[in-house]
């Protein structure tokens, strides 16, 4: 195998481009991340602890992914259930607002014990995070464009990349090769480049884009209900928080994503306000299916048409509102479905217009709510008190950095955990242990709907499920992709389309990028492949550092540990 080269220095890799001579930096370190999301974070950070030397690589000049860009009402019922790092983020979120505002103070009270905060707020602790570890080095604005790998005849080459397979599993995949290097190019100039080198590599990306340029077999949209008996998978309709599946349930698989949305955070507080404005690109008739449930009466205020979460310091959390089980309005709110099926395997120059599009129709949304005439007038003067704050996503004219990314690519790996992961065993009334467990999953199978609304099945969404499940323990195995070596995925893990709608929570995800970071330097101390690391070392350090491995009437201790 090709050594690694000793830094600093520059690689002999020289590109002409407009008469200019440029040469890609290189740069080394045992463990490199992919993303600074909450899962990049962590996975650096619990790398950094265990005394691996760490670099984080981000694409924007942000951290935290979408939690520091508006998803701030923390995805979690049994708080129990997640520990470690997610566990510190949460302390110090409470922490931050007890000494800025006192211990008594309305902030302290509507931060929830710290799972309700502002975005600057969590970027801040996100970044002190970091730079509390000095092993770490956070590299921003560099994007991954291609990574090389050795195969078993020891010589390095650009990795092919990742192949979309749909269906049931295939039973033959490629043999193994190792991940040993990345190329970075400059978010603002594709001309300056950076070659690292790692031991091993953690994918954090929401979108599984490290993994696909590695070779990672990975699959994009739904299995049909057939392919491992999911009661729930396929085209699917059923109304809020219920489990039958309705009229037109096929179970077909297709290529589908749920939808995104923006977590966009307004206020009240006029000193504090920048105006919501009309889109360039405005489009009356993009919310034709809201405009008529306001038509037939059964909307009546602006929280049936969103949902509307307090935050400190008078600061407000908007989401999207699925259609209400009873009154099955509204039929649209802010997610925008369809539109975002290419995203997970898009080019940056089409996630950029997907991104646009996302939010011309988000705060195209909230203005006609404000300004239409056929918005009633109650509805529009309750909308009329929100702006975006000024003092959140300054140097983004206050508007979020990060779409919500609910779903991307999901690798292939060595376990492909579904649905049926939350069966019942008969002789105990929980689901089975798994002996790799090494986080807990307990919000339920969670999927925004996949396909626009339909007037023909009226009160619902196709696509949305919302099935609730006993917590479930998570194998170290879905983080470990086929095919290539040197490289964990905790964010675009192994999954079925549903299976993953109970993973895909940002503490979940934390507590997966968590298992990473110290599995890749438990299997750099052992001198061993991250696939055939000793799991049971990795469980004991992740109870050692506060983390939950398994969470049923409290949290317990795996047998043998």
């Amino acid at each position: 195998m090709k050594k690694f080269m000793p830094l600093p220095i520059l690689l002999a890799i020289l590109s002409s481009v407009g008469g200019v001579l440029f040469a890609a930096e290189s740069q080394q370190a045992d463990v490199v991340v992919v993303a600074a999301t909450p899962a990049g974070v962590a996975a650096a950070v619990a790398a950094a602890r265990s005394g691996a030397s760490v670099i984080l690589l981000e694409e924007k000049n942000h951290v935290g992914g979408v939690v520091s860009a508006g998803l701030t009402n923390t995805d979690i019922y049994k708080k129990g259930a997640v520990g470690g790092l997610f566990a510190e983020f949460v302390k110090r979120v409470r922490e931050h607002y007890v000494k800025t505002y006192g211990e008594h103070s309305e902030q302290v009270k509507v931060c929830q014990g710290g799972h309700m905060f502002e975005a600057k707020v969590a970027e801040r602790i996100f970044r002190d995070m970091l730079a509390g570890e000095k092993n770490i080095r956070l590299i921003e604005k560099k994007r991954v464009v291609s990574a090389r790998v050795v195969g078993a005849d020891g010589i390095e080459r650009e990795a092919p990349r990742g192949t979309r397979i749909n269906g049931p599993q295939p039973r033959v995949f490629s043999p193994a090769v190792k991940l040993v290097s990345i190329t970075a190019e400059d978010s603002d100039d594709s001309r300056i480049k950076m070659v690292i080198q790692a031991k091993t590599f953690v994918d954090a990306t929401y979108e599984g884009d490290l993994a696909a340029l590695a070779g990672v077999p990975y699959r994009v949209g739904r299995e049909s209900r057939e392919a491992y008996g999911e009661a729930h998978a396929g085209k699917i309709y059923v109304r809020f928080k219920d489990t039958n599946p309705g009229p037109g349930s096929t179970g077909e698989a297709d290529a589908g994503i749920q939808a995104f949305c923006f977590r966009m955070h307004v206020t009240k507080d006029q000193a504090n306000t920048v105006p919501i404005e009309k889109p360039a690109a405005f489009n009356r008739d993009d919310y034709r299916a809201m405009l008529d449930d306001m038509r037939s009466g059964k909307i009546t205020k602006l929280t049936k048409l969103i949902h509307v979460f307090p935050m400190p310091n008078g600061k407000f959390e908007l989401n999207n509102a699925h259609p209400a089980g009873d009154t099955g309005v509204p039929s649209e709110s802010f997610d925008l479905a369809e539109e975002n099926w290419r995203w997970p395997e898009a080019n940056v120059a089409e996630r950029e217009a997907i991104f646009r599009r996302y939010w011309e129709h988000s705060e195209g949304y909230l203005w006609l709510l404000q300004n239409d005439a056929e918005v009633p007038q109650s509805i529009r003067e309750e909308a009329r008190q929100f702006g975006f704050p000024k003092d959140e996503f300054t140097d983004n004219r206050n508007r979020p950095h990060h779409i919500y990314v609910r779903e991307g690519r999901r690798i292939w790996g060595e376990y492909n955990f579904t649905e049926r992961d939350a069966a019942l065993d008969s002789a105990t009334g929980l689901p089975k242990r798994k002996s790799d467990g090494i986080a807990v999953a307990e919000f339920g199978f969670d999927s925004h709907g996949v396909h626009k609304y339909d007037p023909a099945h009226p009160g619902v969404r196709e696509g949305y499920i919302f099935i609730e499940h006993q917590p479930l323990q998570l194998p170290y195995r879905i983080l470990v992709p086929k095919c290539v070596d040197g490289l964990l995925v905790p964010v675009a893990c192994s999954a079925s389309h549903v299976g993953y709608q109970t993973i895909r929570m940002e503490p979940v995800f934390m507590a997966l990028g968590e298992a990473c970071g110290i599995a890749a330097k438990t299997a750099l101390d052992a001198m061993a492949e991250v696939r055939s690391v000793n799991v049971p070392m990795v469980q004991r350090e992740i109870l050692k550092r506060g983390g939950v491995l398994l969470y049923e009437s409290a949290p317990l201790v795996p047998e043998g540990l």
